[in-house]
């Protein structure tokens, strides 16, 4: 066995680099001091520590910090196999119980050459929407779309359109009022998108939803992580370089939303208005599993891409900060990763 392949090994269990570097320099003495260990990774001995206690609960190494010094100590080979077994057979559970909550027949991708059947899927998504739907077409193709997107907003599904060349010159604004709660326009031509609940993604080639003749083919998938990811890609780069051209009035207040993104949209509008706002959130640590309950905190700051003027520091951040036991902290939406909590379920209100 070499080196290289323990470490391949190690990273494959989800071990960092220095985590393995730590972990090495332990196999190697078997038992040692911190301070060595210090000494021979070229770490503080602060981060050691840390290190040192993330390899004990993953049950690689005991560490022995009620003495002085302090000694850490590799598990036999046997015990430490053991716990990873452990911690396998644990994964293997909750997977399993994951896809049994899920429609797996749902998860398909489907390549879609007929115009006609894109119209229909488009319109089949558009009316299956319970939180959130994007769309990005040439104006000329928005018409057909009309119905589905006002049922949409009729809902209170947060309705996000980007139209595109040809046809913006004979594009009606005011129009745009029932059918999108906000609306933008770019004189280009990109590929249409369409994503819906940050599930469901339908992306075509250029010219097929306005020229019978054009080849090429659109991709339907029903698969989270790349609705999301197309989603922030056209928000942080077409999005952003588009006019203008219509936005909701804000909601009545109090109101709960499904979804971060869809209150950061009305806390704005409401901001912009001159409101203070507060907000009650049920939130998931980013680092954890804890749950909190925020009760009528106050909202310090907003970070939105979403309406002009933008005032999120990275295009994809959407977010808010708000007071919450003596402390602003950071809150995001799906699957967070920069700010400190993750929102569950919100409900904005006026600071009044």
């Amino acid at each position: 066995m070499t080196k290289q392949r323990l470490r391949d090994n190690l990273r494959l269990l989800g071990l960092s680099s220095k985590e393995i570097d730590v972990y090495l320099t332990i196999l190697e003495h078997g038992e040692a001091k911190v301070s060595h260990i210090v000494d021979d990774s070229d770490v503080s001995q602060r981060y050691v520590y840390e290190l040192c206690e993330k390899l004990d609960e993953r049950g690689l190494v005991v560490l022995n910090d009620h003495v002085r010094p302090s000694i850490v100590r590799a598990r036999e080979a046997e015990n430490a196999i053991t716990g990873i077994t452990t911690q396998l057979e644990e994964l293997e559970q909750d997977i399993a119980t994951q896809l049994a909550t899920q429609n797996l027949s749902a998860l398909e991708v489907e390549l879609i050459q007929s115009r006609q059947t894109i119209v229909k899927r488009w319109r089949k998504f558009i009316s299956e929407a319970k939180e959130e739907v994007f769309i990005c077409l040439p104006a000329t193709a928005f018409e057909r779309f009309q119905a589905e997107l006002a049922a949409a907003v009729d809902r209170d599904v947060l309705v996000f359109v980007l139209l595109t060349e040809p046809g913006l010159d004979s594009t009606d604004g005011e129009a745009l009022s029932s059918h999108a709660s906000l609306a933008r326009s770019w004189p280009y031509e990109p590929r249409p998108l369409l994503t819906v609940d940050n599930t469901t993604v339908v992306h075509d080639e250029p010219k097929l939803l306005v020229d019978e003749t054009a080849d090429g083919a659109a991709v339907s998938l029903t698969r989270s992580a790349v609705a999301g990811n197309l989603f922030s890609t056209y928000i942080s780069n077409y999005w952003r370089i588009a006019e203008e051209t219509f936005r909701c009035e804000p909601d009545e207040l109090p109101q709960s939303y499904p979804q971060l993104r869809n209150a950061i949209v009305h806390a704005t509008l409401h901001e912009q208005a001159g409101h203070d706002l507060t907000a009650t959130i049920r939130a998931q640590r980013t680092t954890s599993d804890e749950v909190v309950e925020m009760e009528d905190v106050p909202v310090v700051e907003i970070r939105q891409g979403l309406i002009e003027p933008f005032t999120n520091r990275f295009p994809i951040e959407n977010g808010i900060s708000v007071a919450y036991e003596g402390e602003v902290v950071s809150v995001g939406g799906i699957s967070a990763i920069i700010e400190e909590y993750e929102a569950l379920e919100i409900t904005l209100d006026t600071g009044g």
